[in-house]
């Protein structure tokens, strides 16, 4: 009797041990499943250079996309001249070179086999070059004409409308941190474009930040570092789009109110609040020369940079910077006002990166839908394909927990049955 009970007790004990390695198996798997799909999956796999994959399929959702835009009885070549036709009068030419280039995917069966001839038969340019010109051809002369002026123009003011607590602070300050500068389509996007700003307009805001004014931060912190950066001598050009971006953005009112939180934090890591107010004060109430005011107060604010929190801001400012260099300027706002976290501004990244202007276009079609169009595909690496591996062996320990439990209860129930 007594050999029976220990029989009993040693199978109540090993029941309990597999019991217990299943049940921890089954959570680690768990675990190690969700962190795979995180890194294989993540907005961050996007760089400067996707993956060519990654592109040809976000290429193929936006085409995709624009075939469904068209309303239901109303002919495709009307509708895509009017839509051209409205963002030439907004003076939206990222827009209106959008809706060209899909062309082939708006119009009907017969244009579209006469407008792909027209580009094949242009000889000069890239293929999209190339398809704007044929384009033309389709289009009412009037919106035509309209087209081909604007393009001809060399630069087109974009009005940045700000709110009426700004609007009295700007009064002072210089055209070009006022405005945002977009050139035309066909011409490549000046030195000139900035709404970064200059030390004036730095130490102004700054005067009023110390003051107790109602003022900004984040765009104020933005400018100075913006205006540090472009000091340097290796001065990284991306920033003074990527902030021109932000701040027009922001001004305008753009930024939905979860992304602007996020740049809040962003900022704040790389430029202290506090600290860079309480620094200021000793500065700004010196009676010192203009320019040597201008230079202490670039001075404070450079000391109070976090080189860490810097360098994250910097990815951010990266990814928007290359929104406007596949779209334009303007075309940057109107996407990255649709973005809610830093990872929309990855999958809008490689959308506007697979389509070009033809992104900003179907923005103004599906709004935030435009970033679901990203096909973000997997990153491989190898701590990904361990982490795969590690999976597999789990899988492996799961099934022979399994068959040893289910091979122990047989002998046990005719045993004891």
């Amino acid at each position: 009797m007594a050999r029976i009970q220990r029989l009993r007790e040693a199978d109540r004990r090993g029941t309990w041990r597999q019991a217990l390695v299943f049940n921890s198996l089954l959570l680690v798997m768990a675990v190690l499943g969700v962190r795979i799909l995180v890194n294989a999956y993540t907005p961050e796999s996007v760089g400067d250079v996707a993956d060519v994959q990654a592109r040809d399929e976000t290429r193929r959702e936006i085409d995709r996309a624009f075939e469904t835009i068209v309303p239901d009885g109303v002919q495709a070549r009307t509708f895509w001249a009017e839509q051209i036709s409205r963002q030439l009068a907004i003076r939206d030419f990222s827009a209106a070179r959008g809706y060209l280039l899909a062309a082939p995917v708006l119009l009907d069966r017969n244009d579209r086999r006469a407008l792909l001839a027209a580009a094949e038969a242009e000889e000069a340019g890239t293929y999209d070059e190339r398809l704007a010109r044929a384009g033309l051809l389709f289009l009412p002369n009037d919106v035509r004409a309209n087209y081909q002026r604007a393009i001809e123009r060399p630069y087109v003011a974009i009005d940045d409308p700000v709110s009426a607590a700004d609007a009295a602070a700007d009064a002072e300050a210089p055209a070009d941190a006022v405005r945002l500068r977009e050139t035309p389509p066909a011409a490549e996007t000046g030195p000139g474009f900035s709404l970064v700003g200059d030390r004036t307009d730095l130490v102004r805001r700054s005067q009023r930040w110390v003051n107790g004014d109602a003022i900004d931060t984040t765009q104020l912190r933005l400018t100075a570092i913006g205006l540090l950066e472009m000091q340097r001598p290796d001065s990284q050009s991306y920033y003074a789009t990527s902030i021109s971006i932000l701040r027009a953005a922001g001004r305008a009112q753009r930024l939905s109110p979860a992304y602007a939180s996020y740049l809040s934090d962003r900022v704040n890591l790389a430029l202290p609040e506090e600290t860079t107010l309480a620094a200021l004060r000793g500065v700004i109430s010196s009676l010192v020369p203009a320019s040597e005011r201008e230079a202490q107060v670039l001075e404070t604010y450079a000391s109070e940079i976090n080189p860490e929190g810097l360098g994250r801001l910097e990815r951010d400012l990266r990814s928007i910077a290359q929104i406007a260099s596949y779209t334009s300027p303007a075309g940057a706002v109107t996407l990255v006002e649709l973005a809610q976290s830093p990872e929309d501004i990855r999958k809008l990244e490689l959308v506007a990166q697979a389509g070009n202007d033809r992104a900003v276009a179907l923005a103004k079609q599906i709004g935030p839908g435009v970033i679901d169009l990203a096909q973000i595909g997997v990153k491989w690496s190898t701590g990904l394909i361990l982490q795969i591996l590690a999976l597999v062996s789990i899988l492996l320990a799961l099934c022979w927990t399994t068959f040893s439990a289910l091979s122990r209860l047989k002998p046990v129930q005719r045993r004891w049955g």
